[in-house]
């Protein structure tokens, strides 16, 4: 597909998008050449804080009799996994720790401890929702074919209940991430063609 299908582009020029795509490579180019050392040792402790998080939550638990231990060890193993996949799983299957070739964390080898698989959240996330970000009926991250998110989608009485259906995903994302690519929420793109 062209830019010049997509109507919210249709108006660029071939120089217009070629002028952004110069901006675009500076830009990358410029983040590229800062990455060093720093930027090592930040996903290196970010790891080592996502399993200190892990194991010293199942430690805890193991006194879970206890109110008090239960909570504690229910947060940070809320905590461990929500770093897992949103600060850890997201950047690295973005490629974008690919830089330092270190095959723990690079986006070709890595897997995720949800119920989704990386290479279908790769599909779903990495080419629908970043090669059609918020462009409605492309991009299905746009309120995932269940909630309405802005008024540049036609209007259903379901969208009343945004807030339960906002609540559910809250509660079952892992499994929304698990079944997005399964593309059965109505709106949704057909993969395949």
């Amino acid at each position: 597909m062209a830019i010049s299908d997509v109507k919210e582009y249709a108006h660029l020029s071939a120089e217009d998008v070629e002028k952004i795509g110069e901006e675009l490579e500076e830009i990358r180019t410029s983040v590229m050449e800062s990455l060093g050392d720093a930027d090592r040792r930040y996903v290196q402790n970010t790891i080592r804080l996502q399993r200190g998080l892990v194991a010293g939550a199942r430690a805890v638990l193991l006194f879970s009799g206890y109110r008090p231990a239960w909570v504690v060890g229910t947060g940070m193993l809320a905590a461990g996994k929500i770093i897992e996949n949103m600060e850890l799983g997201h950047n690295v299957m973005h490629g974008q720790w690919d830089w330092m070739n270190d095959p723990v964390i690079h986006s070709s080898t890595w897997e995720w401890d949800i119920v989704g698989t990386s290479e279908h959240w790769k599909a779903t996330h990495n080419y629908h929702h970043h090669k059609y970000t918020n462009i409605i009926g492309m991009d299905d991250d746009v309120g995932y074919g269940v909630v309405r998110v802005t008024r540049d989608q036609p209007w259903h009485p379901a969208f009343a209940l945004n807030i339960v259906w906002n609540t559910m995903l809250a509660f079952a994302f892992q499994w929304g991430v698990g079944v997005q690519h399964l593309e059965i929420a109505p709106g949704t793109i057909n993969a395949s063609g």
